[in-house]
């Protein structure tokens, strides 16, 4: 296993990045990318959004993504010899 998935989340309110969890398979962290921005979207529409003239947009029909997967590589920490000295 050379890469790891992390699932990211796009904050609301500064423009803030959250990593949710991380996946070692990219569909299981595009699946879980998709029912958060599904689970977002319901919580959404039972929110009261009285100062909004505008239902929100089902995540089928726009581009943006509130939850995405960013593709990482891992790598192995060499194991650091330790000195002969003591201090």
């Amino acid at each position: 296993m050379k890469d790891i998935y992390l699932l990211v989340e796009h904050g609301r309110d500064l423009g803030e990045v959250y990593i949710l969890g991380w996946f070692d398979d990219k569909e299981s962290a595009r699946d879980m990318a998709e029912a958060k921005e599904w689970q977002a979207y319901r919580a959404a529409l039972n929110a009261d959004a009285s100062w909004s003239m505008q239902a929100p947009i089902p995540p089928d029909q726009t581009k943006y993504r509130r939850f995405w997967v960013q593709e990482i590589s891992k790598f192995n920490a060499d194991i650091t010899p330790l000195a002969s000295a003591i201090h």
